[in-house]
């Protein structure tokens, strides 16, 4: 238990808490004594007991790989994956109280890690903040970060349905909280999860329930939450697609008479305005140094140059770049930019709006230039688009478990990709990611993996673990999640936790 106490408290706030656990977990799995009793039962867990095999199917890796020491590095990395199958299905379940209370833990360290940020972003906390994900100071990933907040969000309600009223008042004001910290933070992986996760609840726990004028009315709610969503995805799309002309005669000349810099060929644009013409440098320079202490050819506060994120934010606006044109913008629009705004209908805006509106300007960015260098969801693009490269150079056991790293580098240079060195990273995506590393062999065994709990009638395969396995089958998509420490302990330690840790239930 105080092992388990400290897995829970470690996986949302400190790596070295989390790798020291389980230490104390597989130093207690003999120490406590029936060793053979507790091997025979995880021999015969199933679920567990594939789990491991993964783990050794990456061992067997290294016979085919050329970088020995990132191989061990990678099977350092998944030891979860092992010790935590062994462990919790070989100790057997734990009493429904010592279940709850780990629960409980759990989500009070997730509660308190989103306090601790949310200090952070509002300057209660000092810290030099200029990104969102720069409030996440334990080191454990933003996005790893909104999965263990989703799963907090599936044990609260969990817990609320079996309480007295006052806890479960309680328990529904921290889903309040812990939804408004992704909404605050704009995660985008966690509140695409988050839809999906409320969206099961509603058709399996509260349709069920409703009297058939109810349920016409929730399905009437649903439908214009939908269609209110989509008319804003809409609206945005067609604004990343207008174009516009600039107000005033065409001109390669300032009013100043300074030559104006323009690139015909590159079509970029804001709010339909074509944004690399109409520049003068010069006079933005000059201009720019006289209203701000950062300097031009530095960074704005998210660590971009601040001449494209000027020259973007005018062009927003349809302002030519140049004196004129920067005279017309406020003290409110100088500060705009300097805090990395690109965009002046960016100010005001809900975060989840301002993300949806950068997600569909950089997709339409990556359409109109080919380039995805430091914009998201179009490097993920470049990285499925390498993965896939590789799978069909080696399709039937992968490069190895211990290549994947000079295998993606060699790829990119195979390949011509425009993605900058810095930027030049592994797949993003965990069914990719193994099937680079183990081919099609590997890639069967993990969604055999996946599936066999779905697919059988388990006794504890209720809301708990089925929202569990929504979090982790989903974030798989756009990460990949089992190639850091947490996202491989999370998925260990939970999937066999749910399963195997506590009475068999008839939920």
């Amino acid at each position: 238990m105080a092992g388990l106490t400290m897995l829970m408290i470690g996986l949302p706030l400190s790596l070295f808490l989390t790798s020291l656990s389980q230490f104390f977990l597989a130093g207690s799995f003999f120490l406590e004594g029936s060793p053979k009793e507790k091997w025979k039962r995880f021999i015969s867990s199933g679920l567990a007991w594939y789990v491991a095999l993964f783990w050794l199917l990456h061992i067997a890796g290294l016979a085919w790989t050329d970088d020995f020491h990132e191989g061990i590095k990678d099977i350092r990395i998944k030891l979860p994956l092992f010790v935590l199958p062994l462990v919790l299905a070989g100790n057997g379940p734990l009493l429904h109280s010592q279940f709850r209370w780990l629960l409980g833990v759990f989500v009070a360290a997730v509660v308190t890690g989103t306090v601790i940020h949310s200090a952070v972003l509002t300057g209660m906390i000092p810290y030099d903040v200029r990104d969102v994900r720069d409030i996440f100071i334990f080191k454990i990933s933003h996005i790893r970060f909104s999965l263990f907040v989703c799963f907090s969000i599936v044990i609260c309600y969990w817990l609320a349905e079996n309480s007295r009223l006052l806890l479960r008042v309680l328990l529904f004001v921290l889903i309040a909280w812990l939804a408004a910290f992704l909404l605050v933070t704009a995660s985008a992986t966690g509140l695409a999860i988050l839809i999906v996760l409320c969206l099961v609840v509603i058709f399996l726990k509260v349709l069920p329930r409703l009297p058939t004028v109810w349920l016409w009315m929730v399905m009437i709610l649903l439908v214009g939450a939908f269609y209110v969503g989509g008319r804003k995805i809409a609206v945005a799309y067609n604004k990343s697609h207008e174009q516009k002309e600039y107000p005033g005669t065409f001109s390669h000349y300032s009013a100043a008479g300074n030559y104006y810099y323009s690139d015909s060929l590159n079509l970029e644009h804001e709010n339909g305005y074509r944004i690399w013409v109409y520049i003068s440098d010069p006079e933005l320079e000059q201009a720019w140094g006289n209203s701000s202490s950062i300097s031009y050819d530095s960074m704005d506060l998210k660590g971009q140059p601040i001449r494209a994120t000027l020259i973007r934010y005018m062009s927003s606006k349809g302002l030519r770049k140049d004196a004129d044109g920067f005279r017309q913008l406020t003290q409110e629009d100088i500060a705009a930019v300097e805090q990395g705004v690109a965009n002046h209908t960016y100010v005001g805006i809900s975060s989840i709006e301002r993300r949806l509106r950068e997600t569909l300007w950089e997709l339409e960015r990556y359409r109109l230039t080919g380039d995805a260098n430091g914009q998201s969801l179009a490097q993920r693009l470049e990285y499925w688009k390498t993965a896939r490269w590789l799978i069909s150079k080696h399709p039937f056991v992968g490069v190895g478990t211990g290549d994947m790293k000079s295998a993606f580098e060699q790829a990119y240079t195979a390949t011509q990709s425009t993605l900058l060195p810095q930027y030049r990273l592994r797949s993003h995506n965990q069914y990719l990611a193994t099937t680079v590393a183990l081919g099609f062999l590997g890639i069967a065994f993990f969604v055999i993996i996946l599936l066999t709990p779905i697919a059988s009638r388990h006794p504890n395969r209720d809301i708990l673990f089925v929202g569990f396995w929504i979090i982790v089958v989903l974030s798989m998509i756009t990460e990949d999640t089992l190639e850091t420490q947490p996202g491989a302990t999370f998925f260990a330690a939970f999937i066999c936790f749910l399963l195997y840790s506590r009475m068999p239930s008839k939920q």
